[in-house]
């Protein structure tokens, strides 16, 4: 059974697929290379520990990042399962905001409160 893909999916398929892959490059230079400062509201000298801060925050996005790539490419079979859209993208939504409520939750250990 071939599914024919209009324009339409073709431009979502390939979007969040580039996004995905994107979020994935981004998660390799925080996790495995260091460059915390691409976490968005990090200040330097504020981490106590920046290593397991990159680790977890990385490790974050790297799930994030296979989630997208998978909703890209799970999305044309949309039109062969009875799953209405909209339940579709709230899943995915769900399963981000989860994954990136926990990744601020957890990397509060790892930040030291400022000096007052």
């Amino acid at each position: 059974m071939a599914i024919a893909l209009g324009t339409d999916i073709t431009v979502v398929i390939g979007v969040m697929a580039l996004s995905g892959v994107f979020t994935g490059w981004l998660s390799y230079r925080i996790r495995y290379r260091g460059d915390v400062h691409l976490i968005a509201g990090y200040r330097s000298g504020m981490a106590a520990d920046t290593e397991a801060l990159s680790r977890v925050v990385g490790g974050v996005v790297l799930i994030i990042a296979v989630v997208t790539v998978l909703a890209s490419l799970l999305y044309p079979v949309l039109d062969s399962i009875p799953v209405d859209e909209v339940t579709y993208w709230s899943g995915y939504t769900i399963a981000v905001l989860v994954f990136s409520g926990y990744a601020v939750l957890t990397a509060r250990k790892y930040v030291s409160e400022p000096d007052q």
